[in-house]
């Protein structure tokens, strides 16, 4: 069972009596096309219009299909209760229930709309469509017969309408936000007229709906509710303890809502309940013992809260319980998950997060009778020593997802050539002391994560039987070797190869498959010889490519300008040479945002057509970026050098425009055309042999943050339009040619003096030389060394982590931790909460807060 069926299993389980009973109330299971009630005519026309309203995406995602394709008034498929998705009432022929969930609808849906003429409608079901942000109508008032209304995860944003609280036979009733950059859907209703209304709720499903108040005790009074939900609404206040005591109860959801504090109850023995999902609350307090008597318990949550004192072992009564996620709490005493015994019967648990839970020295002895897991996370808690060879034949068949990062284990006991889990799909290793030869991962991986350990020797060819790998991180280890040929067969489905900071040496793979859908390679930090191979022109999707410090040998670099998708291209600190040709196409790298070809020995003029078709450097990129990273969980890094000062940038936001040229041999004039790039925040041309004036089009450059122009021949006088710079915080043309006074005004009041020394023409703050003295004359040549190469700057350098680049690319500095790990959380945890998509940024979040 896959983790998407899995959630619908646990939903269905929830809410099958209910769904089942509603459809027995609304159309008899078997009745034939001649038994069909006649269709009124002013619906059938009503359902055309309604469909006539949206744009079919036809969408294949999950099980979605336009069932209105089929819908016509045509031939013989004029009977409208015949249509997919139409039940009619059989005795009066009206449209009863609209079930259009997945049918790949977009558009709006406006006041005016057809929808609101079928008056006897009692189920509308719309989730999983596009409404394009529009506003739910209030018109939906109108269908008083409701009884089940479904819009979620169907895009609507903006205020909901008062008008549902007057749907006064509401059984069910599921909202959601988008989960996107419009996630803005809110209410205004007071929850004391929604529950005086809608008393007989039975199912009340909130996700990511703006309520941000406390909850009402009188919640506690909905006798009949069955399944709640409040994920993510910004509740805050104390959650009354009543709730958990409704008679009915079978599912509770309160996730995501950070400042909502309570502790659980006294649990009694006929209590129903079968989910609890309380994670990333401020829930605290210890678990009662009483939890023991849940005895229909499936789904229990409560990771990332406050909770602390024993796991009761009363936790050994709940033999139903299949999920179980305790990750990230304060628990003194984990003796029922340490201390238990061979003969103890023990529930089979499906899905476990035990994640950072510090006094977890040692892997769990619960494990040891565990045969059904297919996800277990042990990240970020202190294990230590040696994988023990009993966890070799935990769950050995079924196990697909396991997380041992961030801990302090050393290896495997009784070392296995192959990862002993044959059908493991995700195994991240990463941020321990691992040590020996890389375990050989079975066919069946697709990500594989053991960066930052001490692992050594060659790279086993076997690492390519792996049938379809997406992320290969093997980053900061002791590897050494060549890369075998055969990585270059993997990237058909490869989209993150990530290397970076081993001791491979020769060359890379010169074979890159046709047809390679690869995003991301970082081969940096090794000693990777002779040419980037040619054949990386098939990776049409590359995004990301950093080959910095090697010891590659080779000539101009930019015929991977055909690399249409390419961001970051860095080459720094290698032995690139020769001069840069004009490009050749009117396309050339329209997407590149960051490149960074410092500390090589090219040569020449820079060729100014390149900047003539960056497109993506010209354009000044809105607030609330994304970070750039690869669709796997691989973030992508660069380091920035501005004054010696190494910044590096484990995350880096979509908006980051960077150029850095320094430390080269080029020539002649700075293009004027680089003022074209109005997005650009740095940009480095500093020890080169540069001549001519300081373009006056910078001045066009209103984003930049830092300009090094130092170690050239420049002359002339610093362009005064450059105090409109307003952002620029670093700026340097020391150790030049340049005459006449410094600009004043604005930014440049805050530089330095060694900003502008070694420019005996310069006069004005902050230098001492007053402009007017007699003994200004012609400058001496400049100290610049033309055959000095890429080693100037090796000398002294600090380091600073940092990352993303908010308003301020410099001074806004935020400085974090740098080892984030982001899981794919392909769970769909329990109540339907949110489309697959949606719950990698989930699990993000709560990695984030861990650290």
């Amino acid at each position: 069972m896959d983790i998407y069926s899995y959630h619908h299993f646990i939903f269905m389980r929830l809410l099958f009596p209910l769904i089942a009973c509603l459809l027995l109330c609304l159309l008899p299971l078997s009745l034939s096309y001649n038994q069909l009630p006649l269709c009124h005519q002013e619906e059938r026309v009503a359902l055309m219009q309604f469909k006539d309203s949206f744009i079919i995406q036809n969408n294949s995602f999950y099980g979605e299909y336009p069932k209105v394709a089929s819908w016509g008034i045509d031939g013989n498929n004029t009977h409208c209760c015949a249509w997919d998705g139409v039940e009619c009432n059989q005795d009066t022929g009206h449209v009863i229930a609209l079930n259009l969930s997945r049918s790949c609808l977009y558009g709006s849906i406006t006041s005016n709309s057809s929808l609101f003429r079928l008056l006897h409608l009692q189920n509308l079901t719309l989730s999983y469509n596009d409404f394009n942000h529009s506003q739910i109508p209030s018109e939906i008032g109108n269908l008083s017969s409701l009884t089940h209304l479904d819009l979620f995860h169907s895009h609507f944003s903006g205020q909901i309408p008062s008008e549902i609280q007057y749907l006064s036979k509401l059984s069910y009733l599921r909202l959601s936000s988008s989960f996107d950059a419009y996630n803005d859907l809110y209410t205004k209703l007071s929850q004391t007229s929604l529950l005086q209304n809608l008393t007989n709720l039975k199912v009340l499903g909130f996700y990511g709906i703006n309520i941000s108040s406390t909850v009402l005790e009188s919640l506690a009074n909905l006798s009949s509710l069955q399944i709640l939900v409040l994920t993510d609404c910004g509740l805050y206040g104390r959650f009354p303890t009543r709730i958990f005591q409704l008679p009915h109860l079978q599912g509770l959801s309160i996730s995501n809502n950070e400042d909502l504090t309570g502790h659980l109850p006294e649990f009694h023995t006929n209590s129903p309940l079968e989910g609890l999902e309380l994670d990333n609350t401020n829930f605290s307090g210890n678990l009662p013992a009483s939890i023991g008597n849940l005895n229909s318990l499936t789904y229990f949550s409560i990771g990332n809260c406050n909770f602390s004192g024993t796991i009761p072992n009363s936790f050994s009564n709940l033999t139903q319980l299949t999920y179980l996620d305790l990750s990230q709490n304060s628990f003194n005493d984990l003796s029922w998950l340490t201390r238990a015994s061979s003969n103890d019967i023990l529930p089979q648990f499906e899905y476990l997060g035990l994640a950072h839970l510090k006094y977890l020295t040692k892997f769990p002895d619960i494990l040891r009778n565990q045969s059904k897991l297919w996800w277990l996370d042990l990240e970020g808690s202190n294990l230590q020593g040696l994988i023990p060879k009993w966890m070799h034949n935990v769950s050995k068949e079924s196990l697909q997802y396991f997380y041992l990062s961030n801990n302090f284990l050393t290896g495997f006991e009784n070392s296995p050539a192959i990862i002993p889990w044959p059908n493991l799909v995700y195994f991240d290793l990463k941020n321990n002391t691992m040590h020996g030869s890389l375990p050989i991962p079975p066919p069946s991986l697709v990500a594989y994560f053991v960066c930052s350990n001490s692992f050594t020797g060659r790279i086993s060819p076997f690492i390519c039987n792996m049938s379809l790998p997406e992320v290969l991180d093997l980053s900061h280890n002791y590897l050494s070797g060549m890369i075998h040929p055969c990585i270059g067969n993997l990237s058909k489905s490869l989209s993150a190869l990530v290397l970076r900071s081993n001791n491979f040496g020769h060359t890379i793979p010169k074979a890159w498959a046709k047809g390679c859908s690869i995003n991301m390679i970082d081969l940096s930090e090794n000693q990777l010889q002779g040419h980037l191979p040619r054949s990386l022109a098939n990776c049409t999707e590359l995004e990301y490519l950093h080959v910095g410090r090697n010891q590659f040998n080779d000539t101009d670099p930019f015929w991977l300008e055909t690399l249409q998708q390419l961001k970051i291209l860095i080459l720094h600190s290698n032995g690139f040479h020769g001069a840069i040709r004009s490009p050749e196409t009117n396309y050339t790298f329209p997407n590149l945002r960051i490149i960074d070809v410092s500390h090589n020995y090219f040569s020449g003029n820079l060729p100014a057509g390149y900047f003539a078709q960056w497109d993506a450097m010209k354009s000044v990129v809105a607030k609330n970026l994304k970070y750039l990273d690869d669709i796997s969980s691989v973030d992508y890094s660069i380091i920035i050098t501005i004054k010696g000062v190494e910044l590096e940038y484990k995350k880096i936001q979509d908006g980051l425009t960077v150029i850095d040229f320094s430390c080269n041999r080029f020539e002649g004039d700075i293009p004027e055309i680089l003022g074209n790039l109005e997005g650009l925040h740095a940009l480095n041309l500093s020890n080169n042999a540069f001549t001519g004036h300081i373009p006056s089009s910078f001045a066009n450059l209103t984003q930049l943050e830092s300009l090094d122009l130092s170690q050239n021949k420049l002359f002339g006088q610093i362009p005064p339009e450059l105090v409109q710079l307003n952002f620029l915080s670093k700026f340097n043309v020391s150790h030049n040619c340049l005459t006449g006074p410094i600009p004043q005004g604005q930014q440049f009041g805050t530089f330095p003096n060694t900003s502008f020394e070694d420019n005996r023409g310069l006069c004005g703050r902050p230098l001492s030389k007053i402009c007017g003295d007699s003994d200004i004359s012609t400058p001496p040549p400049s100290t610049f060394e033309e055959n000095q190469g890429p080693k100037l700057f090796f000398e002294f350098r600090w380091k600073v982590v940092v990352m993303g680049c908010g308003c301020g690319f410099v001074f806004g500095v935020v400085i974090g931790h740098i080892g984030t790990t982001r899981k794919q959380d392909w769970l769909i945890k329990i109540f339907g909460k949110k489309q697959h998509q949606t719950r990698i940024s989930r699990v993000n979040r709560r990695v984030n807060r861990r650290k």
